[in-house]
């Protein structure tokens, strides 16, 4: 049987408590991991991510960080417009974001094999 290797840059331990210890804070800290975001695209974001993983594909990771920084920058564009009295601009790009969220859960209730989720 041939041995499976980790990648060169793989996540340990140490790695991934030091990334909870940065991100479980009261001040808004944006990741670099990955250039793309803005606010658009949202649901087709999540679909290459969902579609990939249904596909048992190699960029499943990839397609849902990148999904991730397009929800992160909705909420930040969101906020941004609360603070400049935009409230309909800022709840609008903060409901994309939670819908898209909410979007997530559902479809990994269906592909989830432990079952865990309730299906809609």
């Amino acid at each position: 049987m041939a041995q499976v290797t980790k990648p060169a840059h793989h996540l340990t331990d140490d790695i991934l408590a030091a990334l909870m210890a940065r991100y479980e804070t009261d001040r808004l800290v944006v990741s670099t991991a990955y250039d793309d975001g803005g606010t658009d695209s949202l649901r087709g974001r999540l679909e290459g991510g969902l579609l990939n993983q249904m596909e048992s594909g190699d960029a499943m990771a990839a397609r849902y960080a990148v999904w991730a920084n397009t929800v992160r920058d909705n909420i930040i564009t969101g906020m941004n417009a609360l603070k400049a009295g935009k409230s309909d601009e800022g709840y609008r790009h903060l409901i994309h974001a939670a819908n898209s969220l909410s979007a997530f859960s559902d479809a990994q209730a269906y592909l989830d094999p432990l079952n865990m989720g309730k299906r809609t």
